[in-house]
């Protein structure tokens, strides 16, 4: 799958479990702390990006560690 698509794949899941506002506020917060970049980004920089949001607070309230940890494999996998 091309990186822009794993990204609106990982926005989408977010959406359906926080909707549109949070999910996009957890994500553009994760890509400031990934240094993530809009366009071009790398695998790296996704992999980045997904450790980002699955560390961030109200995921892992929401999710739980393991649940967090569980989307990170499943996101992460997306690329591979």
């Amino acid at each position: 799958m091309e990186i822009s698509a794993a990204v609106q794949e990982v926005k989408k899941e977010l959406e359906s479990t926080f909707g549109n506002t949070l999910a996009a506020s957890i994500i553009a917060i994760a890509r400031t702390k990934a240094n993530a970049p809009l366009i071009g980004m790398s695998k790296q920089n996704f992999s980045d990006l997904v450790d980002a949001v699955c560390g961030d607070n109200r995921v892992q309230s929401m999710l739980g560690g393991a649940g967090a940890r569980e989307k990170s494999g499943k996101w992460k996998n997306l690329i591979n």
